[in-house]
């Protein structure tokens, strides 16, 4: 700013100034703005003296013009057909994709602020110079680069995008948590419609987790489950269950299901906000997963076959193609990785391949004295939050810093082997014992195989006509008779009942076999099927052929139960006769005290041959077992039910926790 007098041109920063520098006139000088204390003047001046010196047309000087002020070009990564400019708006770095609205937004302020026309365009008009644009940076071997939504991970890095007004990001190392700027050389993030701003973090403790969980009502025997499963979503690089809430009406569904998003992917503060149904076609579904990080549905009640294969990608991570236009032969790909969470008062989620990339999550019942406002749960929910994510992020940086030491010491047994691997380190991190996190898990996925096998009568008249087999291969149509003879008359099923979940028709039972192998794996059969090509009248030649088998178990009692390090070991023979020594001398002191408790032994390969070298023993003796799995027992060692034969070779084929018992 500076002072300038209309009569002598004579200038100077400051009046008294401007009459040293010899002005004398009479005049009131004038005020004038300094080209270099505003770059928006310069940049006008500048942009018009140009527009008067060439002959380009007003597209082709706009064209020019909206280059200059975009620093960077990219094209995704995840889809060919997007190209964003990365360029400084309002003192800070954005990303546009210059096919968006926004972009045609921007260009036509651009245009507003520095242009000298005194016409006004439509959008066709500023498409037309975007389109220009991306079809340069297509052309002209643009660099591919990943676009993220909301979370980005790297190897060592977990970015976080707030989705506010400076473009500020969560950035999450090894050894700190900060608040940085995201600049041209950040990960590129893209912002949907639907993507708000998130609160900022404060730092917090295990506690925040458990206000959380008490505030969602979350069962005491799930919440462990839950909290880690909530932090594991923000692991963007690696594929995470799926989160379902179900049960009755008034059971906070909705409301738990909108408060995950909140947290993880906030679309807004109130609950309406933050869940959407989901869409019934296939291709509206991948367009409104690839749209956001976490996606939250409401109220489902069924999901065919058609979209549980577009969930199942998306959970695991894939490209999903689709004409662009009816006209061509163009494809539009896109390529994502979604986290998901929905509810449904009994939501039809029973194909296999779904069953296993899910976590169903029992709550309280919730009675009188609990109900409260949605008001006054969003208060207590904002209360919370700040310390909820400070925790999450702390536990992520020091989950990350433990990862490379823990991750070839945890062996997963499920097909969601990245949740397991990283659910137990974030565990320890949160202060719990070793395998503490595995071990809740796997009860969950011992129940909802349990409950799965119940949905599938298959899987039941296998088991029965499997109890006293070890191997059965006949032609598809007569193991189709005779399973469904079993169905009927042992299960007392109407299989063809639309509703029953069994074969019609004997060329059908190949295809539910192979949906529901991973479910047989886990009841411990092995099925396969294949065309009979051998030169063998046993069957006609391209027969098709089923073959299924039990799957090989451990042969001695003590390798089929597990050893407790905590419990004692059974006695050698020489032991056990010092013992007997011992006892003999301490009942003729008269200090034998009888014991009437059952004794907690651990069982071992020599079981066997130890109980045989004494008869006393054996016969004194009551063999028991128990399952900590499933809380239940005691059975006896032979004891079978029709349904599922020898109940310890049932549960123990299940990888459950079985104990031997002996009551003397």
């Amino acid at each position: 700013m500076h002072y300038q007098c209309p009569e002598c041109d004579k200038e100077g920063k400051t009046e008294s100034e401007l009459r040293k520098n010899g002005c004398n006139c009479k005049i009131q000088p004038l005020q004038m703005h300094d080209s270099k204390d505003h770059d928006g003047i310069k940049q006008k001046k500048s942009y018009e003296k140009n527009l008067d010196d060439d002959k380009r047309s007003d597209q082709k000087k706009l064209y020019d013009f909206a280059l200059t002020r975009i620093d960077k070009l990219v094209i995704s990564e995840n889809n060919s057909d997007e190209v964003f400019g990365i360029l400084k708006n309002n003192n800070h770095i954005e990303t546009f994709n210059l096919s968006s609205t926004r972009a045609i937004h921007w260009l036509t302020n651009e245009h507003n602020l520095f242009g000298n026309s005194n016409e006004l365009h439509s959008s066709d008009y500023y498409k037309t110079i975007l389109n220009t644009i991306i079809s340069k940076a297509t052309m002209n071997g643009t660099k591919k680069v990943k676009v993220y939504n909301r979370i980005a991970q790297l190897e060592d890095e977990i970015w976080y995008d707030l989705g506010n007004s400076s473009w500020q990001s969560i950035k999450i190392t090894k050894s700190k948590v900060k608040l940085v700027k995201l600049d041209k050389d950040s990960p590129v993030f893209r912002r949907s419609q639907s993507l708000q701003e998130q609160i900022l973090p404060k730092r917090g403790s295990n506690f925040s987790l458990d206000q959380l969980v008490n505030l969602l009502h979350i069962s005491e025997q799930d919440q462990l489950v839950f909290k880690i499963n909530l932090i594991c979503l923000f692991l963007q690089a690696y594929s995470m269950p799926m989160i379902v809430f179900d049960g009755s009406a008034g059971s906070i569904k909705t409301t738990a299901t909108a408060t995950v998003k909140r947290i993880v992917d906030p679309a807004g503060k109130l609950n309406q906000d933050n869940v959407s149904s989901m869409q019934e076609k296939p291709n509206d579904l991948v367009i409104q997963l690839s749209n956001r990080y976490l996606a939250s549905f409401d109220n489902v009640s069924y999901i065919d076959s058609k979209i549980s294969d577009v969930t199942c990608r998306a959970i695991t991570g894939s490209n999903n193609e689709r004409r662009k236009l009816y006209t061509d032969n163009d494809e539009a790909i896109f390529s994502f990785r979604s986290k998901i969470v929905l509810n449904g008062i009994i939501p039809t989620l029973d194909y296999p391949d779904l069953q296993t990339r899910l976590i169903s999550y029992d709550r309280e019942t919730i009675d009188e004295t609990n109900l409260i406002t949605e008001k006054e749960f969003q208060k207590r929910l904002d209360g919370i939050l700040p310390s909820v994510l400070g925790i999450i992020f702390k536990t992520l940086a020091k989950a990350l810093q433990k990862y490379p030491e823990l991750k070839d010491t945890i062996k997963p047994k499920t097909r969601m082997a990245d949740f397991e691997i990283w659910g137990e380190i974030i565990s320890r991190c949160l202060g719990n014992v070793s395998n503490k996190f595995l071990k809740e898990y796997y009860v969950k996925v011992n129940q909802r195989n349990l409950s799965n096998q119940e949905n599938y009568p298959i899987i039941q008249t296998i088991q029965i006509l499997m109890k006293n087999k070890k191997f059965h291969e006949d032609s598809a149509l007569n193991v189709y008779a005779e399973l469904s003879k079993i169905a009927e008359e042992k299960l007392i099923l109407n299989i063809k009942d639309r509703f029953v979940k069994f074969p019609k028709h004997y060329n059908q039972i190949t295809k539910q076999l192979i949906s529901v192998k991973p479910l047989l794996k886990t009841a411990g059969f092995d099925v396969i099927n294949y065309h009979w090509t051998k030169h063998d009248p046993k069957f006609d030649k391209n027969t098709s052929i089923i073959r299924i088998s039990k799957i090989e178990s451990q042969k001695t009692l003590g390798e089929v139960l597990p050893k407790k390090s905590s419990l004692p070991s059974l006695s050698s023979p020489s032991e056990k006769q010092a013992q007997k020594t011992e006892k003999t001398s301490e009942s003729s002191e008269g200090s034998h005290k009888p014991n009437s408790e059952p004794s907690l032994k651990s069982s071992d390969s020599g079981h066997k041959k130890q109980a045989s070298e004494s008869s006393e023993d054996s016969e004194s003796n009551l063999k028991k077992f128990y399952c900590h799995t499933c809380d239940a027992g005691e059975w006896g060692e032979n004891e079978s039910t029709e349904l599922n034969g020898n109940i310890v070779e049932f549960h123990r084929k299940l990888d459950h926790d079985i104990q031997l018992w002996e009551k003397k």
